[in-house]
């Protein structure tokens, strides 16, 4: 039985609009510059202001004439034209036309964990979703689950957790979802595999993955459904609590399932 999307598909980054609104909203997404980056400054027509520099501890890149310039927290483009600005405003040129490019990303990163064939940290080159910070860090491996785990710290400190399910990120249906943005810091941690279990009058009782949300009768369905000498009114699920004991009920069909859960069909007496 396929339970998992082994194989993930990375989109190319999608090409440069020529107009003004598309173009905006992607430079709001747009890679920001940070201290270690370097970069490459090029101003048209005067190429003795030509400038690879790193971006220092403050913010900042050293600029002829100009000096220290802070560039930190802006996009490459937003930097070239402060730049711009800056060679204006001094005398230097008039209609100053500059281009920036990023030669090396090194100030922002993202912590892949878990049950991923590579797992450690990782370098973000520009807008990486979710799905492909995943494929960087090669994928999740055999033992591990399809939810996935996003912990992210905000500006105060505060820290929050959110979980997606891989399946519902590249399924059919995946365009109509939010796409998920990964920023500087933010931690992916995939678990081991969650499992339930199902036992007594179904066709194929065993072991089986969680790879999406699932509720009882779906579990049931997965193991091939009650048998002929199943009790259709007596399935009884058995749940692990956090102080160590069992939690024994008669369960509701739309009842969710949970890692651990073991479902029991009774024999029917008739």
């Amino acid at each position: 039985m396929e339970v998992y999307l082994r194989s993930l598909t990375v989109l190319l980054c999608s090409m440069m609009l020529m107009v003004s609104g598309p173009l905006q909203a992607q430079e709001d997404d747009a890679y920001t510059l940070g201290p270690g980056d370097r970069v490459s400054v090029n101003v048209y027509g005067q190429e003795d202001l030509t400038t690879e520099a790193e971006i220092g501890v403050d913010g900042t890149v050293a600029m002829p004439l100009l000096g220290s310039v802070e560039i930190a927290g802006m996009t490459a483009r937003m930097a070239a034209r402060v730049i711009a600005k800056r060679l204006e405003v001094g005398g230097y040129l008039q209609n100053a036309h500059v281009n920036l490019l990023v030669t090396e990303y090194n100030s922002q990163s993202v912590a892949v964990l878990g049950q991923v064939n590579q797992p450690g940290r990782i370098t973000l080159r520009g807008p990486t979703t979710l799905t492909e910070a995943l494929a960087m860090a090669g994928g999740i491996n055999q033992g591990g689950s399809e939810r996935i785990v996003l912990v992210r710290v905000d500006k105060d400190g505060d820290q929050s957790r959110r979980e997606y399910y891989l399946r519902e990120l590249l399924d059919s249906q995946a365009e109509d979802r939010e796409t998920v943005r990964l920023s500087n810091g933010d931690t992916l941690y995939v678990p081991l595999m969650d499992q339930f279990y199902v036992n007594g009058q179904v066709r194929n009782p065993g072991t089986y993955a969680i790879d999406r949300p699932l509720n009882v009768m779906q579990a049931l369905t997965i193991s091939g459904g009650m048998n002929q000498r199943a009790s259709k009114d007596s399935v009884v699920l058995y749940r692990q609590q956090k102080g160590g004991g069992v939690e024994e009920h008669d369960a509701e069909l739309y009842e969710p399932i949970q890692d651990g859960d073991v479902l029991f069909v009774k024999e029917s007496l008739f």
